[in-house]
């Protein structure tokens, strides 16, 4: 038994290892994408806070019909700081007939002046692509989803069956576990790092690997939904329908944002889209002291500002808390700076176990020649 576990171990290691190691060294590399558009976008994602009153959503609206005829806006994610850029998406035609997702930019909250996209968005777009999809044809489509949730799959029994494997039959020092041997050189080096920085990383990876399968496959989704919420999800709407409600007068934002600042308070983003006559209006808010991203709360308002329901996410149930929030519990920040951090290095650390494997099954290879070399010379 532990013989075919552990053939099976070094097998998948030697092939879902490379992709392994492509997807964790891309993944550790998104764990910066904020900071370093950030940094690198001076008076694109941050402005000068000024004295002057910001837009409101239709002031905004109307500033970006005259900025950019001809386009409209689908989505616009304000900031609560008055030194921040709001961010909104523009889809090209008048909304009906085949809907497009349109591209993002930064807008000015003041004078609605569109500030472009951040620099270095390109470049980690790329990465996002190569991290879920291998850059393969088809995007999410294509067998580059396919190879990345095999890989997550084999992630899962690689971690289980490492520790399996490494698990001592009597007491071990605790120092062997979590004390990497560095004064060793070959074989007992590679062994100690692969064995330990494993040990460093199993839960880690095991929450990386089962949250990063929510994107893989479907079934697997539907069925973590039922587990975790205890019902299946909700059906996506038909297209056609979705399309429908794109017809009509456009519907005033304001009286709906309005009365979300006045029972919401300080927000630290509030996402909305412009809707039609009659429609219901959904905001979607990040409280300031919000543990991370994902944590959103939604509001539905009537077009006159009347409330006709909010689901805070301190209320939900942690089943309901965790499917709403998958990206942030696959990149650590559902657990603080610390998480965010710990899963940010263990992404990294992922090649050390391609590599350090790869050179344990060199060695082995080699190992077997020589004892094969010295049988025959003995007989």
């Amino acid at each position: 038994m532990r013989s075919a576990l552990f053939q099976l171990h070094w097998f998948l290691g030697l092939t879902a290892g490379l992709v392994l190691m492509v997807v964790g060294a891309t993944g550790g590399l998104l764990s910066l994408e904020d900071a370093v558009t950030e940094a690198l976008s001076p008076g694109i994602v941050t402005v000068p806070a000024r004295d002057a009153p910001r837009l409101t959503p239709d002031g905004l609206v109307a500033r970006l019909t005259d900025e950019a005829p001809g386009r409209r806006v689908t989505l616009m994610v304000l900031s609560g700081r008055p030194d921040r850029a709001a961010r909104v998406r523009l889809a090209d035609g008048p909304g009906r007939g085949t809907e497009t997702r349109g591209t993002e930019t930064y807008v000015d909250p003041y004078d609605g002046k569109i500030l472009g996209p951040a620099r270095g968005e390109g470049f980690f777009d790329a990465v996002l692509r190569l991290h879920r999809w291998l850059l393969l044809p088809g995007h999410g489509d294509g067998w580059g989803r396919t190879i990345t949730g095999a890989s997550a799959l084999a992630l899962v029994y690689l971690a289980l069956s490492g520790l399996y494997l490494r698990w001592p039959k009597g007491r071990r020092d605790w120092r062997v576990w979590l004390k990497p041997a560095l004064n060793r050189r070959g074989r007992a080096l590679y062994w100690s790092l692969h064995a330990v920085v494993g040990t460093w990383t199993l839960v880690l990876y095991l929450v990386m690997a089962l949250s990063g399968l929510w994107w893989s496959y479907g079934w697997y989704r539907d069925g973590a939904t039922v587990l975790l919420t205890g019902r299946p999800p909700a059906a996506a709407p038909a297209r056609g329908k979705e399309m429908g409600k794109k017809e009509g007068a456009p519907a005033p934002l304001d009286p709906a944002f309005a009365a979300f600042t006045a029972a919401a308070g300080p927000y630290a983003t509030a996402s909305l889209a412009p809707a039609r006559a009659g429609e219901t209006i959904r905001i979607r808010s990040v409280a300031p002291d919000a543990s991370h991203f994902q944590a959103r709360d939604e509001w539905r308002f009537r077009p006159d500002g009347i409330l006709e329901r909010r689901d805070l996410y301190a209320e939900r149930p942690l089943g309901h808390r965790l499917t709403g929030s998958m990206l942030a519990l696959h990149e650590g920040r559902f657990f603080g700076p610390v998480g965010t951090v710990a899963f940010m290095l263990a992404a990294l650390a992922m090649p050390v176990f391609g590599v350090t494997g790869l050179l344990l099954y060199l060695g082995r290879r080699r190992s077997r020649r020589r004892h094969a070399a010295a049988a025959v010379q003995a007989a």
